[in-house]
């Protein structure tokens, strides 16, 4: 009897424990935890080049621009709990390529799904209107979290606004991804976390109204038009490289898939600068885009 009240007191104890672990992953899903831009971020984003301010519903930043002739540009997105600074090596390249950039931040709650598709294309159809962009070379840059929204919006850019995208280390299905975060990726058995998953997907769904059957990019992959680039780790312990292979085979468009030996998440570009940088370049070049001279 007394292993049997154990036994019925570790359950218990288990039950209340996978509530409360449920409850708080759901309560802050949608959370930034980076402290945002420090006045030192801000110096070198102002030092790169011609800035105009980007002020929308729910976003902040920037269009950084050459101001001679239109040029291509490419909209960053950061990844989630990190803001513009995370894809700034990056962008400094491409704008000394002779791109023109845009770096930007949300000032509300991290967004899954429509949200954030629409606030990307809300970027998109802005920057347009600017003498010195090339309406018809936008293109979009997105890395982690930052790279599944850049396929959601490509997927529904019905005006074709979009000339290309690169996504690097996008999670193809969110609910999956999800729950091997939970799992301390990998490190914790899956039958322990059922519970606290189950718990964290309908907190999150009822206070953040996150709809994890809509909001998968290997989904939206099956409507995207404009050429493909994937970029993945084949190291990520993060979302594992079977994430991009399931995105790349949805994808009908035109589609190139860069599977990076001994990296790990968002980890190419700073490991392999000038082939990264070389690479998205002759992307854009093959996307039937003239490149800036």
């Amino acid at each position: 009897m007394r292993r049997i009240n154990r036994f019925a007191q570790t359950l218990l104890y288990f039950g209340l424990g996978s509530i409360a672990a449920g409850t708080v992953c759901g309560l802050g899903f949608s959370t930034n935890l980076d402290s945002g831009l420090r006045p030192s971020d801000r110096e070198r984003l102002r030092r790169l080049g011609v800035s105009k301010p980007l002020i929308l519903n729910s976003i902040s930043g920037a269009l950084i621009r050459h101001g001679d002739t239109p040029k291509p540009t490419i909209v960053f997105v950061h990844g989630r709990s990190a803001n513009p600074m995370e894809v700034f090596p990056l962008a400094e390249v491409m704008f000394r390529e002779g791109f023109n950039v845009v770096l930007w931040e949300h000032r509300r709650a991290i967004g899954y799904g429509q949200q954030a598709i629409d606030e990307i294309l809300g970027i998109v159809r802005h920057i347009r209107a600017d003498p010195f962009v090339d309406k018809d070379r936008i293109f979009l840059v997105g890395f982690s979290l930052g790279g599944a929204m850049v396929i959601g919006a490509a997927a529904h850019d019905q005006n074709h606004e979009i000339a290309g995208i690169v996504a690097d280390s996008s999670y193809a299905n969110l609910k999956r991804a999800t729950f091997r975060y939970l799992t301390a990726f990998g490190w914790i058995p899956s039958f322990m976390i059922w519970p606290t998953a189950f718990v964290t997907f309908q907190v999150a769904r009822a206070v953040h109204g996150i709809d994890f059957q809509a909001s998968n990019p290997s989904q939206w992959a099956r409507h995207v038009e404009c050429p493909v680039l994937l970029i993945h780790g084949s190291n990520d312990w993060r979302i594992p490289v079977d994430h991009a292979l399931q995105i790349y085979s949805q994808l009908p468009c035109q589609k190139h898939l860069w599977l990076v030996d001994g990296v790990g998440h968002t980890g190419a570009f700073s490991t392999k600068r000038y082939e990264y940088a070389r690479r998205v370049k002759e992307f854009f070049s093959e996307s039937r885009c003239i490149l800036p001279q």
